[in-house]
């Protein structure tokens, strides 16, 4: 390989890592936190048309419906959906054991460390194995790889590039595409169940390319497992406000 083919093939893959990073930072986003007027505005302009290029097409209402109007509606939306008692949790710990805070909190934060993603507990009652979190550390590890492919250093860009896929097979495979389904399913607002669906399809693509047959048979059958009984936690109700 010729040193101009060479760089014409790092310039590629900086390129589709920066391009993968952009849509876990969406997708973790669409899921962590409310929708604002800033994300709207975004969804509106920026964001259509690749969004629609990717088979979600907004609904008119958000499009073109008042701002407040449209934000209340998606508040009342991610409110009943993910954060109150009843909701479809969106962390690890839940789907796997049922309580909060458990031992896949302990394990998706060392993960953090190691790779020195720093977590921040921006809502109260945040824990770090949210299902935002986790999709925007994702994103965190390709902006990380593209940012050693452009120093020229290969060496960190693959170890990143496997710390990157392990975390998709180990922590994240195994759960959000089903997660992402059965939320989906019981979704009351067009956008909050085509991201979901968006998520699931993307994560999807993404294991389907990592893992061998035999790990994505395995995958596909834990992701049609149904989320563990969640145990009542006065704890976890007076950290959260719940």
């Amino acid at each position: 390989m010729t040193l101009e083919m060479k760089k014409a093939e790092t310039a590629k893959m900086i390129e589709e890592n920066r391009a993968q990073a952009g849509i876990f930072t969406l997708l973790g986003r669409t899921l962590e936190y409310e929708a604002d007027e800033a994300f709207l505005e975004l969804l509106r302009t920026t964001l259509r048309e690749p969004l629609a290029e990717a088979g979600v097409e907004l609904p008119d209402d958000l499009l073109h419906g008042p701002s407040a109007e449209v934000l209340e509606h998606l508040a009342v939306e991610f409110t009943g959906l993910f954060v109150a008692p009843g909701a479809i949790s969106p962390y690890a710990s839940v789907f796997e054991t049922g309580a909060m805070a458990q031992e896949p909190s302990s394990r998706v934060n060392h993960w953090y460390t190691e790779a020195g993603f720093e977590f921040r507990r921006m809502l109260s009652g945040e824990f770090p194995d949210h299902v935002g979190t986790m999709l925007g550390f994702v994103a965190a590890l390709y902006s990380a790889e593209a940012d050693c492919l452009e120093r020229g250093d290969d060496v960190a860009a693959e170890e990143t590039k496997v710390r990157r896929e392990r975390f998709l097979l180990e922590e994240v495979g195994g759960w959000v595409p089903g997660w992402c389904r059965i939320a989906a399913s019981v979704a009351g607002h067009p956008f909050y169940e085509r991201m979901l669906d968006l998520t699931g399809r993307v994560l999807w693509e993404e294991l389907s390319m990592i893992a061998p047959p035999r790990r994505l048979r395995e995958l596909s059958d834990l992701n049609a497992r149904r989320p563990a009984r969640l145990e009542s936690s006065p704890e976890f109700r007076k950290a959260s406000g719940l």
